[in-house]
């Protein structure tokens, strides 16, 4: 509970800003890295389809969706403020405050459920998944991307007071702890805490859940997003940032 309190006000605070950088020229981890992989999954899926967009944030994704296609739209997520930057700059489509894990919406409403960069709040991913298959229709659609379990244990060494990307080493990985990482805002960086998860935790609490895996992808970014950030550039292509899975409820 207190995890949840810390998310929330922390993307509360910083929820205009937060928006803002998402459409910055050099936030490529959102345009060439994570939500291209989240894209590939649904091309095809989405035209004619009920999708829920959960763990929304300020709606851009939401808004992405209906525009491929997609006959109904509706987003949640536990920040108040991005909820009110989403319903300013979106009025199509329908969004709710509320918990990823206790959502207020019917048993089978949904054809498809997305959710970019949310899972790894998320301590127990069994409870949420079956919240998740709760509300998906029979061979329902369930695509999400998350912090990479090996992102979350690597750290860069400092030296000379410096991080550096050629020295790293890596933390225990068996564990399911609460970690703390930074995301950046034009204005500065907020703190933030997520929870690692193992590759196997993740399947199996798919499988508890009732799903079963189509696809996975490692993204990395294409040449082209070298000159907008080379850094993040490089280290995206030696060490994987996020994951994206494909699942598809039995």
């Amino acid at each position: 509970m207190k995890s949840k309190k810390i998310i929330k006000e922390s993307y509360n605070k910083c929820a205009w800003n937060y928006h803002r950088g998402l459409s910055r020229k050099f936030n490529i981890w959102h345009k060439y890295i994570e939500k291209p992989a989240i894209i590939i999954f649904l091309k095809g899926e989405v035209k004619g389809k009920k999708v829920l967009d959960l763990g929304c944030g300020s709606g851009v994704f939401s808004k992405k969706l209906l525009s491929f296609g997609a006959k109904k739209v509706k987003g949640i997520d536990l920040s108040e403020k991005l909820i009110e930057i989403a319903k300013k700059e979106n009025p199509k489509v329908k969004f709710y405050v509320g918990d990823a894990q206790k959502t207020p919406f019917k048993n089978s409403e949904f054809d498809i459920v997305t959710s970019s960069l949310m899972v790894h709040y998320v301590k127990d991913l069994t409870r949420l998944f079956r919240e998740i298959s709760r509300i998906l229709k029979k061979e329902g659609l369930f695509v999400f991307s998350m912090h990479h379990p090996i992102m979350e244990v690597s750290e860069r060494l400092k030296i000379n007071g410096k991080k550096s990307s050629k020295n790293i080493i890596l933390k225990p990985y068996f564990h399911n702890k609460r970690y703390k990482f930074t995301i950046y805002t034009p204005e500065g960086g907020v703190k933030l805490i997520a929870y690692h998860h193992t590759f196997e935790g993740i399947f199996n609490s798919l499988n508890k859940a009732g799903f079963v895996v189509e696809n996975l992808l490692e993204p990395t970014p294409p040449k082209r997003a070298e000159n907008l950030n080379k850094k993040v550039y490089l280290r995206s292509n030696k060490r994987p940032s996020f994951l994206a899975i494909k699942a598809r409820k039995k």
